[in-house]
């Protein structure tokens, strides 16, 4: 049984994350008639925003027209809005952002897509059942490191977990903090809670079906977020959460739930893989050739560190993997022409839209 909340928050614009820096980009925007306010949900044909009052808004011409499709308001975004009668509003500029979440949008060539914005903490929560996979741990830790947002990882439903000490030995060579809980029977939500401080924004991201609304309503001490049951077999399940949303917790600290990603694609630099693959790339260091690709050269130190034990023949896979995607990613962009890149801004405008459509259709996500 969830515990009920019995800390009740005064609703402010400090309640939502807001401090000095946001309060002096606001006043650097010099926008008459406008008020600061915070974007607490995205359904999509409109936004949630808190004034700390709770708005509709929705987009000024000049700012859909004028913006990227990853420079529009996100959940967790603060922005400049306009209010007009019966709780409406339309936002005209978005704050500079202290940090954004992105992964390339899927299906759409090569389009940035932002999932969450001003986050400090990001938990990516996976079940110790059938959803364990450790190569898309990796995508989340280099994705996170890439936006300076160090990753804990949640491991949820531990009452069925499946080899489990197996799996705690690859967690480990991750090196990264993670927790263990059964969200259904609250345990290891306190280790969560005590890390979601007041006016800090966490969020939560992984598949369909591991527990992140679950999560939510443990911390919340209510059940706010729908959530159902998964397929025995398999863990897969249609997702119940259809948008992002961000909640105030009793503690005063913040979550933004997600709906479950179905593949993250990598966006960003190369250079931040030496961020997650600290491992490979002190052993590159003792190869015999700068420029070794670490498949084939002879003395190569990473094949010979694999071939030792030293390390897993799966890290080298993924850092292999991860290095390609991003150069094809650089390479693609590059060669692109100022009419290609106008016409590309058009095209990933509408694909990004429509891939985050599927988000909130009930896509089965995996």
């Amino acid at each position: 049984m969830l515990e009920s909340a019995t800390l009740v928050v005064v609703m402010n614009l400090e309640t939502y994350g807001w401090n000095d820096s946001f309060a002096a980009a606001y006043r650097s925007l010099a926008l008459d008639r406008c008020v600061p306010g915070r974007v607490v949900a995205d359904h999509g044909s409109y936004l949630k925003v808190v004034t700390p009052e709770e708005v509709t808004a929705e987009l000024s011409g000049a700012l859909t027209h004028n913006s990227e499709p990853y420079q529009l308001p996100k959940v967790g975004d603060w922005v400049a809005l306009q209010l007009s009668d019966h709780n409406r509003a339309v936002i005209h500029a978005v704050l500079p952002r202290s940090s954004e979440i992105n992964r390339k949008a899927a299906g759409t060539g090569n389009a940035r897509q932002v999932l969450a914005t001003n986050v400090d903490i990001a938990f990516v929560v996976q079940a110790l059942d059938f959803d364990f996979n450790p190569s898309r741990l990796e995508r989340y830790t280099y994705q996170l490191r890439q936006s300076h947002i160090e990753p804990t990882f949640i491991f949820n439903k531990a009452d069925k977990a499946v080899d489990l000490l197996d799996k705690l030995a690859i967690i480990k060579t991750l090196n990264v903090p993670f927790i263990i809980t059964t969200a259904i029977k609250g345990e290891g939500i306190e280790a969560i809670r005590v890390i979601v401080s007041k006016g800090k924004t966490a969020v939560f991201l992984g598949s369909s079906g591991v527990g992140k609304s679950t999560l939510t309503n443990a911390l919340l001490g209510d059940e706010r977020q729908k959530t159902a049951a998964v397929r025995e077999s398999d863990s897969m399940g249609r997702h119940t959460t259809s948008h992002r949303e961000i909640f105030v917790l009793p503690s005063g600290g913040l979550i933004i739930d997600t709906p479950g990603i179905r593949e993250l694609q990598l966006w960003g630099e190369e250079e931040y893989l030496s961020q997650s693959f600290k491992d490979v790339e002190e052993l590159a260091g003792g190869c015999e050739f700068r420029n070794c690709s670490h498949t084939k050269e002879e003395n190569c130190a990473v094949l010979a560190a694999i071939h030792s034990g030293a390390l897993m023949a799966t890290r080298l896979e993924s850092y292999l993997k991860f290095k390609n995607e991003l150069e094809v990613n650089a390479y693609v962009i590059a060669s692109l022409s100022a009419k290609q890149k106008k016409q590309r801004a058009r095209r990933l405008r509408k694909a990004t839209q429509l891939d985050e459509k599927l988000e909130s259709d009930g896509e089965l996500y995996d």
